[in-house]
């Protein structure tokens, strides 16, 4: 699924889940609150030391009170993840049967990867899945122009928990790599995983037509290894046509592989949801596997508000 973002497209009977970031999309869904006016706002507050976070984060709290809406703001460290979820989740539930009604309205725009696919299938385990909504925006420019990457380093490579563990390694490995703007630390997940195949999956069309060809510089080094019959191009923005294309590289959803499959979702944020659709209903799980770089290139990160899209309905 893939619309446009409208106040019009979501119920005032709702629940909105958003986090705050050092990045400008992070007030996305916010900016409407006034007009839009859901029930309560549970906001995710990532404790690692970063300024610019703290400034905007202040200032969407403001806006909160502002708008008279009840909220909740959660702490969430990076390097806890696990524990992080566990001590949010009776916040969550009991936000959630407080207003047994309201959809839930998921913004993932700024959320680590690892964060949002916990959520998810947290909200999926707990039966909440069919009132979920779920909105990303893109940011206006990412600036690479001198072609330094989003991140340095590996600092871990590991299963996200509650997520499908990796499959029988009795079968050869066949890596699905999402790639993005982290040509090293896409490098370093090749280079840790070993596989026996790999499909490198470039998002396409990009955001900005002016970012062509800018994923393919990034990842040069890893694409002149494995070859460049080994590169899919994929959709970026609609997690549907991500799973629809899964089904073509890797198997359908009633089918069992060869492989043992494993995906690493380092493109986009609804690639990556494409990714845990498609693993969710695979009778043959395939393993989402998280990479952790040392540290993030805040100062050539992403910058202004892009379009904003509904990428998940409620199913009631």
């Amino acid at each position: 699924m893939k619309v446009p973002f409208s106040t019009d497209r979501v119920s005032s009977d709702s629940v909105l889940i958003a986090c705050s970031s050092h990045e400008e999309r992070c007030a996305c869904t916010l900016h409407h609150i006034a007009e839009w006016h859901p029930r309560c706002v549970v906001l995710f507050h990532y404790t690692d030391n970063n300024p610019q976070r703290e400034l905007r984060h202040a200032q969407l709290v403001a806006s909160i009170k502002a708008a008279g809406l009840p909220s909740h703001d959660l702490r969430y460290t990076k390097s806890r993840p696990a524990a992080s979820l566990r001590k949010a989740i009776p916040v969550l539930r009991d936000t959630f049967e407080r207003f047994p009604s309201a959809s839930i309205v998921l913004d993932i725009s700024v959320m680590t990867r690892q964060h949002f696919l916990m959520l998810c299938q947290w909200i999926t385990d707990a039966g909440y899945w069919d009132r979920l909504v779920i909105v990303y925006s893109e940011p206006f420019q990412y600036d690479v122009s001198t072609y330094m990457p989003l991140s340095f380093g590996l600092r871990s490579v590991e299963q996200i928990p509650g997520l499908a563990p990796c499959a029988d390694l009795s079968r050869p490995i066949h890596l699905v790599l999402f790639l993005g703007y982290e040509g090293d630390r896409a490098m370093a997940m090749y280079d840790h995983i070993q596989p026996s195949r790999t499909t490198l999956i470039i998002p396409d069309p990009p955001y900005q037509q002016s970012w062509a060809g800018l994923t393919e510089r990034f990842n040069a080094d890893l694409i002149a290894l494995v070859g460049s019959d080994c590169v899919r191009h994929v959709e970026p923005i609609d997690p549907d046509v991500v799973v629809q294309r899964l089904e073509d590289i890797v198997g359908g959803l009633d089918s069992r592989s060869g492989w043992a499959t494993i995906l690493v979702p380092l493109g986009t944020k609804p690639q990556a949801l494409g990714a845990f659709l498609y693993s969710r209903a695979w009778s043959d799980q395939a393993a989402i596997i998280y990479a952790s770089p040392l540290r993030y290139n805040h100062r050539f990160y992403s910058r202004g508000l892009g379009n904003t899209w509904i990428i998940k309905d409620a199913e009631q």
